[in-house]
């Protein structure tokens, strides 16, 4: 997920596990638990240790009936742990509020994800996680209308492709964005089972969390009215979001869920036969500014550029969808924007830059080669261009 200090979703290899660590008195579940900074590093790394891939901090309740609060607030019972938190996990830290300004002060502490719960799109917002580069959890339904909607799914996904057209407006990449449907927020009992038996028809094309661990929805149809007795509920929720193509399943109980998860993907995430295959890009003209000499970098020339990505076309054979396959328009774009947003005196640090950045923002990407040329090369030599070639290939 992680590419120095950028922040990407990755979808359909695996389920992540996101642990919850609430540091708040009045969280549904475990309120008050943890509120203290030594409770919370100690279980912090108690979810590390269980195998999470994820540790999600909360400082505001957003069960039903809860006590709102100011970021200033939210920021201060944060203080204590996230700074600490994020120096000394090596997973990954999210903060999940509502408020632009925690999101901001949390990512300038350390943190990767804003896990935003707010359910509208605020510019503010996109702002921080563009600025930090960091990844954007969007929920659906904390203020949603939908508790007579036996059939949620239309307007959820509707939601959903109006934040992503916003976001991407905003400069947020896709890769940056995973959606939340929102279980149990501002949608009937019925609602929440409806979107848990179809999850696929809300794919849109990023990654997916599903959060339904200790829900009420579980003690509706099981009459376990303790959230901490819901356990077996939420393993059997999350392995139906599983089945529906959840990448990221948000537990309370850590090692549950990662066995649980195990088992589901070994169920629903055989492997398949790959249909490999290779987009090739040839003479990709980008202008930048990269040399040893000052002319170079002051006045600039025309590179061109060759790449060959080895991807797998399973899913795009299958559903001739775009969303389904590495596409060469975005792939030329990144290309000359890394190219260009930087300037390097070799040539070999310009290519290996880019390599890095088509490996971070494409993750279907497994091997690739890239040839950046001179054309207008400073030697004495009759030769069309001087280059460097590199071949990497994704480390697992």
């Amino acid at each position: 997920m992680f590419e120095g200090k950028r922040f990407r979703f990755e979808c359909g290899r695996r389920t992540y596990i996101m642990g919850v660590l609430n540091v708040t008195p009045d969280s549904f579940s475990d309120g008050g638990q943890y509120f203290g900074a030594d409770d919370a590093l100690r279980r912090a790394a108690e979810i590390r240790a269980q195998g999470a891939d994820i540790l999600d901090v909360g400082a505001e309740s957003t069960a039903p009936g809860h006590t709102s609060v100011s970021s200033a607030e939210e920021i201060e019972r944060l203080r204590p742990v996230l700074e600490p938190l994020c120096r000394s996990l090596e997973i990954p830290v999210s903060v999940d509020t509502r408020h632009p300004e925690t999101a901001a002060w949390a990512l300038a502490q350390g943190a990767a994800i804003v896990n935003d719960v707010s359910g509208v799109f605020q510019h503010a917002m996109a702002d921080a996680v563009r600025q930090y580069d960091a990844g954007w959890i969007v929920t659906h339904g904390t203020d949603a209308d939908l508790a007579g909607a036996d059939d949620p799914l239309p307007q959820v996904r509707a939601f959903f492709l109006e934040m992503l057209r916003r976001a991407e407006e905003a400069g947020v990449r896709k890769t940056q964005i995973c959606t939340d449907p929102g279980i149990g927020f501002g949608k009937s009992r019925a609602g929440d089972f409806a979107i848990l038996r179809d999850l696929r028809q809300l794919d849109v094309g990023c990654a997916m969390l599903v959060g339904a661990s200790r829900k009420r929805l579980i003690g509706a149809v099981s009459g376990e009215t303790d959230p901490r007795k819901r356990l077996a509920g939420t393993v059997a929720c999350h392995t139906a979001a599983i089945a529906g193509g959840a990448d990221i399943l948000r537990v309370h109980d850590v090692a549950e869920g990662v066995q649980g998860a195990r088992v589901a993907d070994a169920l629903y995430r055989l492997p398949k036969p790959a249909e490999t295959g290779k987009i090739l890009l040839r003479d990709l003209r980008v202008f930048a500014r990269h040399g040893v000499n000052p002319e170079e970098k002051q006045y600039g020339q025309t590179f061109l550029i060759d790449a060959e990505l080895t991807t797998d076309f399973s899913a795009a054979v299958q559903g001739d969808d775009l969303s389904q396959t590495v596409n060469y328009a975005s792939i030329a774009k990144t290309i000359r924007r890394t190219l260009t947003e930087q300037r390097f005196d070799l040539i070999e640090k310009a290519v290996d830059e880019t390599a890095r950045a088509l490996f971070c923002e494409y993750p279907a990407i497994r091997r690739l080669r890239l040839r950046l040329k001179k054309p207008d090369a400073p030697m004495k030599a009759d030769c069309a261009w001087a280059a460097v070639e590199i071949e990497r290939e994704r480390m697992e």
